[in-house]
């Protein structure tokens, strides 16, 4: 509310104070505070003092030259032609008049200014105290337009003031404003164990920060709205049992309740309201735009309070297993205005997703995975076009593949772990999927060839399609592919062979083909995928063939599979210059000779696995460098001696270390092993050990920890397999 202009001068009209609304360092239309006050009267005061009406002073003024003698009479003889009773009696008298006259303005330099300031603490754009700040118990009821006598110095002294607003309790303020704005149901504030109740009960009578209770008629948007509904909040998902606080319900601007922490990376990140803006055109104190609460041990339902967060761009709260929505998303749907990023996965949500989730048309970021949420996917959802990132992997989504290239700004696709349907064809890619950047269907329902135009997605990075029922070749790949990085099509039926053009993914790192009809031989120029990190290519339709020599170019290797793959002769020792290696997966092939005395150069190893192959002779005593291990399966071979080398003195920490060591006379003595065979025992560890292969989408598709299926196989298989050398 701007105050009259009039209200803002000095009552002597020879020297108004300037309007300070034209001040600009005076934006928010603010009186001036008492110290200027102060000083204007001064400077008004010795001005007065400075003009001397007697006729013989030197009264000079700079806008104005002194008059003539002949001005001077002909104005002397017009005053004494007036009538005398409204001329200066005497130079008494006019000291007399000075003197009221500056009374009154001492008077009313004192009255307005104190006037004015009542007034202007009942005012805020919002009803709030300007920016959040503590308006101890001063904020206005809603009164702050209307013209009270009690602050008026000019009222008549006769009437009864009016009450101040400030004399309505503070609780009794808030509930009002609570209830008329449709914020709170007086039910809801009946039932105490309510997290509305308990919230109402918070603000009133145990927040100090006193955020100004706000008029009812300016509507429920407001910073107290803000506040009380991050409390409701806070009640809503068992805020006591949270694994941190987050200075939740602490006594300072909720726009401060986060806390710091450090990732594994080494950053500084926080959690909590994490963000915050000042936004046009009400200026009434910066708005909640960003809440991050991960993996914090929320527990319940988000309430439907947060749709009073009007400002809120970004809800991140993955990693909270029991937390729920109420029901289709419908908490985030009425924020569908302002919300942009939304994530949920790894929560506790169920049910289907409702086609009122169409109305989030502002959503960029969505991720819904590895959730209990089901049904088929309402076509209205195929209508969020502004989508780049969308998560519904690990779920129960039944939908066709082809619906998704509605959505056209997509970058980055993951529908893993669902029950998606259909082929990929030309038109989808060309029509709908030209940007994309990470492609993820794995283990889903979807069939058919790769078509030729998967490589003309030129900024693709991850292509993940395993666990589906592709058929027919990976295409040729015409062009250099230099984004590229991960190329994942297991447990499909591919056949053929890899193309030669495969070197055109020059930054390839992750390449898994295994368990599918893929044929040999390898192209010439595996060789130049120097970049590989990942290599699977366990359990094809291989023929007899030595371990390929292309490997010893590839020394950046991390993961090696080639289980199962027809592999004969001896381990070469080259396989000890790839010192980057975690995994070596050898396993269930018809390697013969020596362990190299090389492999314990393999300082970094996790998992080696030479089991079911037929290698003889002793462990190396150079495996003592291997102390990092933790699964180590050497059984089903011929191997004999002990494994002292192994063990130590006081033996290593592994998960599985297998040998044949049972029977009375055991080939391998082995004081270490948790898994120990004979030769007869044809059940013995005859678990199939794939390693997990998944990429997740969350990590980056980067190995977080090593899994492998237990899958038991049947006792014949090795014998149906290769039938011995």
């Amino acid at each position: 509310m701007k105050m009259n202009n009039d209200s803002r001068r000095s009552v002597d009209s020879d020297d108004d104070y300037d309007d300070i609304s034209n001040d600009p360092e005076n934006p928010h239309d603010q009186l001036p505070d008492a110290e200027s006050y102060k000083a204007g009267m001064r400077d008004n005061q010795s001005m007065d003092s400075s003009r001397n009406f007697d006729e013989d002073s030197e009264y000079t003024d700079d806008n104005h030259d002194l008059p003539t003698v002949e001005e001077y009479k002909v104005d002397r003889d017009f005053r004494e032609n007036e009538n005398e009773d409204e001329r200066p009696k005497s130079r008494a008298g006019l000291y007399t008049f000075c003197c009221l006259i500056l009374l009154l303005i001492i008077v009313t330099a004192i009255a307005v200014p104190l006037a004015l300031r009542d007034k202007s603490d009942d005012i805020s754009p919002d009803g709030a105290n300007g920016g959040g700040g503590s308006s101890n118990g001063s904020g206005s009821n809603g009164n702050s337009g209307s013209n009270s006598d009690s602050g008026n110095p000019f009222a008549n002294p006769t009437r009864a003031p009016t009450p101040s607003v400030n004399e309505v309790p503070r609780s009794e303020r808030a509930i009002s404003y609570l209830t008329e704005t449709g914020l709170l149901d007086k039910a809801q504030l009946d039932d105490t164990n309510s997290p509305q109740a308990k919230a109402t009960n918070w603000i009133i009578e145990d927040d100090t920060f006193d955020i100004n209770v706000p008029n009812p008629e300016n509507g429920a948007e407001s910073r107290f709205a803000e506040r009380w509904s991050l409390a409701v909040l806070y009640f809503s998902t068992g805020g006591e049992d949270w694994r941190y606080k987050l200075n939740f319900l602490s006594f300072m601007d909720h726009c401060d309740w986060y806390d710091r922490f450090v990732d594994p990376t080494g950053a500084v990140i926080r959690q909590g309201v994490t963000e915050c803006q000042m936004f046009a055109p009400k200026y009434d104190g910066n708005r909640v735009t960003t809440i991050e609460i991960s993996n914090n041990n929320l527990n319940g339902t988000i309430p439907k309070e947060i749709q009073h967060l009007p400002y809120l761009q970004r809800w991140i709260s993955p990693f909270n297993a029991d937390l729920q929505t109420g029901g289709s998303l419908d908490p985030f749907v009425s924020l569908s205005n302002s919300l942009v990023h939304l994530e949920l996965q790894y929560c506790g949500l169920t049910g289907e997703i409702s086609e009122n989730i169409g109305n989030m048309k502002n959503l960029t970021f969505l991720g819904l995975g590895n959730n209990f949420l089901q049904g088929t996917i309402p076509q209205s959802f195929f209508g969020l076009t502004n989508l780049q990132v969308l998560g519904l992997d690990d779920n129960l989504f039944e939908s066709p593949i082809a619906d998704f290239a509605k959505l056209n700004n997509m970058q980055k696709l993951y529908l893993e772990d669902n029950m998606i349907t259909g082929q990929i064809t030309e038109d989808l890619i060309r029509n709908g999927w030209e940007s994309m950047v990470d492609l993820d269907l794995s283990v889903n329902r979807i069939e058919g060839p790769i078509p030729d135009t998967i490589w003309s997605m030129t900024s693709l990075e991850v292509l993940d399609i395993h666990g589906n029922d592709f058929t027919g070749q990976i295409p040729d790949i015409e062009m250099i592919h230099d984004k590229m990085f991960f190329f994942g099509a297991q447990d499909n039926s591919i056949d053929g062979k890899i193309p030669e053009s495969i070197n055109n993914l020059v930054n390839l790192k992750h390449f898994d083909i295994s368990a599918n009809k893929v044929e040999l031989p390898f192209p010439s120029t595996m060789s130049k995928l120097t970049n590989l990190v990942s290599l699977f290519t366990g359990i094809n339709g291989f023929g007899e063939h030595p371990v390929p020599d292309f490997l010893e170019s590839m020394t950046n290797l991390v993961e090696l599979s080639m289980k199962q793959n027809q592999l004969t002769g001896a381990i070469p020792t080259f396989m000890g210059t790839l010192t980057n290696l975690k995994v070596l997966d050898l396993d269930f092939n018809q390697l013969t000779g020596a362990l190299p005395t090389e492999l314990g150069n393999l300082r970094n190893l996790d998992t080696l696995m030479l089991n079911r192959n037929f290698l003889t002779g002793t462990i190396p005593n150079s495996f003592s460098g291997l102390t990092t291990i933790d699964v180590l399966l050497l059984d089903g071979n011929s191997l004999t001696g002990d494994a002292d080398a192994i063990c130590g003195t006081t033996g290593i920490n592994t998960t599985a270390f297998s040998a044949d060591c049972g029977a009375s006379a055991p080939e391998i003595t082995c004081s270490c092993c948790s898994i120990c065979c004979v030769d007869s025992d044809t059940e013995c560890n005859n678990f199939d050990w794939r390693i997990n292969l998944d990429g997740i989408w969350e990590y980056d598709f980067q190995r977080v920890v090593y899994s492998f299926s237990q899958e038991i196989l049947p006792a014949s298989a090795k014998e149906v397999y290769n039938g011995g050398p």
